[in-house]
Order: C-alpha cells, then sequence, then structure tokens
C-alpha cells in the first residue's frame, strides 16, 4: 500500500469512529420508573396532594404573600432555586412538577382537563385561593391561561420569555442555534427516544448563554427526570397552543398587573416577541424588563435579577 493510500485509509478510519462516537452518544438513554425517581429525586421540602387522581409533587416554602411558579417544558420545579433561596423570607413560594414531569403522576388515558383548571384544582387542594403567578417559556402559557380565566384569583402576571403567538416556530428557532449544536439536537430529535446525557447537555447549552449554569448536576437532572415512561407525552394538560385565535382570545382576557421579564439572547423568542406580547395583552398595562446576556430561561440563568424583579414588581405587598 502506497503512503498515499495510508493516508486515505487512516482518515476513513478516524472519520468512521468519530461519527460512530457522534451517534453513539446521542443514542436511546433506558427509562427509568417514576417510583426510583422519587426515592432518588425527594427531599425533605416533597410534598404531595391529589388532583383529579393524580398524586402531584409540589414544594411549599417561606412567609409571606403567595406566589406561584410555573416551569417550562423538560423541566421541573428545580428551575426556581435560585430565585426561591434568594425570596423565601419575603414571599410563600409555591411550585409543583408539571404532570409527565419531575416527580409528579402521569395523566390517566383518557383524562380531559385544561391546564388552567388543572391549576385551580391543585391551588384549591393545598387551599391557596389566590396568588401573583410566575411562569417561565409553556410555563407562562398555564399562567396566562389561569388568569385570563381566574381574574379574581390572580393578583399579578409575571411572565418570563414566554410565546405571545402560535405555533411556536421552533424550526426558525433550531436555526438560530450555533452549527455544532443544531447538528446535535437534530440527531437527538431524529434517534434518541428518551434522549441521552449528551443530548441535555447540547440542549440546555443551546438554551442558556451564562457560563457556569450548565454543570454536570444540572445535565444529570435533566437526564434522569426526563426518562420516566410518560416523559413527552401529550395531553389535555400541556401547555400547546396551537391556533393563534386561542392565544389572542386568552391574552385579551387578562387583567393582572403584568410584568414581561425576557432574555434578550433567546433563539426561540427574540425580543420583538415580548413586544408583540405586550400587543395582545390588550386589558393591562404589562411592563417590560430585557436581561441583555439571558437567553430562554431567565429564572435558571439570571436567578438574583428574576428575583429582584418579582420583588420589585409585587410591592407594596400583595394582600
Amino acid at each position: 500500500m502506497s503512503a498515499r493510500s495510508w493516508v486515505a485509509v487512516t482518515a476513513l478510519v478516524g472519520l468512521t469512529a468519530s461519527v460512530g462516537l457522534f451517534f453513539g452518544a446521542r443514542q436511546s438513554a433506558p427509562r427509568i420508573a417514576l417510583q426510583e425517581l422519587r426515592a432518588r429525586y425527594g427531599t425533605v421540602e416533597s410534598k404531595y396532594t391529589t388532583v383529579a387522581g393524580m398524586r402531584i409533587h409540589y414544594r411549599d416554602e417561606g412567609q409571606g404573600p403567595v406566589v406561584v411558579l410555573l416551569h417550562g417544558s423538560f423541566g421541573n420545579l428545580h428551575t426556581f432555586d435560585g430565585v426561591v433561596a434568594a425570596l423565601h423570607t419575603r414571599y410563600r413560594f409555591i411550585r409543583y412538577d408539571q404532570v409527565h414531569s419531575g416527580l409528579s403522576d402521569p395523566v390517566p388515558a383518557n383524562l380531559q382537563m385544561t391546564p388552567e383548571l388543572f391549576l385551580q384544582q391543585f391551588l384549591d387542594s393545598i387551599g391557596v385561593r389566590s396568588a401573583a403567578f410566575v411562569g417561565t417559556s409553556s410555563g407562562g402559557i398555564i399562567a396566562y391561561r389561569f388568569a385570563a380565566t381566574y381574574p379574581e384569583r390572580t393578583n399579578a402576571l409575571i411572565l418570563a420569555n414566554v410565546p405571545p403567538s402560535a405555533p411556536v416556530d421552533n424550526a426558525g428557532a433550531q436555526a438560530r442555534v450555533p452549527w455544532r449544536l443544531r447538528q446535535s439536537i437534530a440527531v437527538c430529535l431524529r434517534y434518541s427516544r428518551p434522549w441521552s446525557r449528551t443530548c441535555f447537555r447540547d440542549f440546555l447549552n443551546s438554551t442558556v448563554h451564562r457560563p457556569g449554569i450548565v454543570t454536570a448536576a444540572l445535565v444529570e437532572q435533566y437526564y434522569d427526570l426526563n426518562r420516566r415512561p410518560d416523559a413527552g407525552t401529550m395531553s389535555s394538560l400541556a401547555a400547546i397552543m396551537r391556533k393563534d385565535e386561542q392565544v389572542l382570545t386568552f391574552l385579551a382576557q387578562v387583567k393582572a398587573p403584568t410584568l414581561l421579564i425576557w432574555g434578550e439572547l433567546d433563539h426561540v423568542l427574540q425580543p420583538p416577541t415580548a413586544d408583540l406580547l405586550i400587543q395582545r395583552l390588550t386589558a393591562t398595562r404589562a411592563q417590560k424588563l430585557m436581561l441583555a446576556d439571558v437567553s430562554h430561561y431567565p429564572p435558571l440563568e439570571a436567578p438574583l435579577e428574576v428575583a429582584a424583579a418579582i420583588d420589585h414588581f409585587l410591592q407594596p405587598p400583595l394582600p
């Protein structure tokens, strides 16, 4: 074999190995039982209540006016750990794992319930009449739907990078991700069910800008809690809006004082979408706070800034 042929063969072997490693790191992960997750991630702060036959995992922490925290897709109640740590002496924070997420039960077969009705029954089950609501990403959809449907129970509304229209342009969002991450996520979406650690590492790196946020522990948490057998299952409780006219109807009925907190570097919902959300909140006067070096999950990426914004907006204290 000539030297040139040897170099070509070596290069081909190296390329094949690299491709194998790339796809191997993004192959489907094993499932993990909900009971094992509860044993692994449950803490002394963990509480459970029953809503529509489902055992729902939540935390009730702090003292003061009630603030309900609603996490987004792929997330769990730990999204707000930093916010709660900063403000638990001033507010009573209630946060729960949405169904199919974290440590809460899956949705029973054939159950038909809107996310705002679920939230209303959840609050009834723990004896909370009214609150301020903070929602990030798809959790914000639940928050504004509740505020529109139950204005008498909504003291204030804070939305962090929440879709103002439907459907969300996920293809356009993915196209704005850096090339390497974009290729990884594309492979994960196509071949990984459920996602591997590498998939969640790259997903988090695509939605978080500040260094040091995406730790090995955070990747492991997302990896584990999204491997339960029902993870990713769609139901009537999913905060997904597919018809823009429905979004318009809900947003136009929100009367509570509203604050938007937005990461300016969000590739999913770029800054102009915040202005569209304000335009559609026609029954209230919304304020806006832009965070310059933050991406799609402000409570996770910038908890101290988000906590300060919440505290400032909710003063004087709510009844």
